[in-house]
């Protein structure tokens, strides 16, 4: 009996031990070598021949230049202004059907919906909780849209850049089309990343920008009828929906 007690003990304590050493530590993640790239466009306005020689173009060539490619219709961006819903899931529709005829081909690349993947709002939750007040309010975007509408710059339209990092991030993207006026915002997200990657460990792979010639609507949050530098192409009006005899 006492051996049997004996035994029943050293098994009790074996079991404690193992409790409280706790499991053990999960691998290293390893790096993933593929370069992956990232971009989204809004589904407001009007998609015209500016849209297509500054971005969408560029979008079609860089499906055959890299192994992953992702492109979305940002429609979480675009609400940093009012919206009618109705108007908004008709252009996204619309946004839709215009990038298939202009050559984005599914086969090669991902396009999707960001409002339908909610990783892109609980990624941003997070880098939210890492950037500082001050870092934002001293981008140049927001200084000239608060500028244009005095009291009415939403928290939206301050943390944007944010949510473009989360979109960035969500898929350990390598590297972003930018044009000119994002610069800052790349950095940011950049930054993040690399904050990110010192708390937790190494997760996020830095991207880099790929600087390009962007048309209206890439990114850029509306305000009201004001448009982004970038976008002053946008004046060539032709409506690549139009019907044409």
């Amino acid at each position: 009996m006492a051996l049997l007690a004996m035994r029943k003990a050293r098994g009790c304590w074996s079991f404690i031990r193992a409790f409280h050493k706790g499991p053990e530590p999960a691998p290293a993640p390893q790096k993933d070598s593929m370069e992956r790239i990232f971009s989204g466009i809004q589904p407001t306005g009007i998609l015209h021949l500016g849209n297509y020689l500054g971005a969408i173009e560029s979008w079609v060539r860089l499906q055959d230049e890299y192994d992953t490619v992702l492109y979305s219709i940002v429609d979480l961006h675009s609400i940093t202004i009012p919206q009618d819903p109705t108007i908004l899931r008709q252009s996204i529709l619309d946004m839709t059907a215009a990038l298939l005829a202009c050559g984005i081909n599914p086969e090669k690349s991902i396009l999707f919906q960001q409002s339908q993947v909610s990783e892109h709002t609980q990624l941003n939750w997070i880098l939210t909780c890492m950037v500082r007040l001050p870092r934002l309010q001293h981008l140049h975007q927001w200084k000239a849209k608060t500028a244009k509408q005095k009291h009415d710059g939403t928290v939206g339209l301050l943390t944007y850049p944010v949510l473009q990092a989360a979109d960035v991030l969500s898929y350990k993207s390598t590297h972003v089309p930018v044009g000119e006026d994002q610069i800052q915002h790349m950095e940011l997200v950049q930054d993040l990343a690399q904050g990110f990657n010192k708390k937790y460990g190494e997760f996020f792979p830095v991207p880099k920008s790929i600087l390009m010639n962007l048309g209206d609507g890439m990114y850029n949050p509306p305000a009201g009828s004001q448009r982004s530098a970038s976008a002053s192409i946008a004046m060539l009006v032709w409506n690549l929906l139009d019907a044409h005899p």
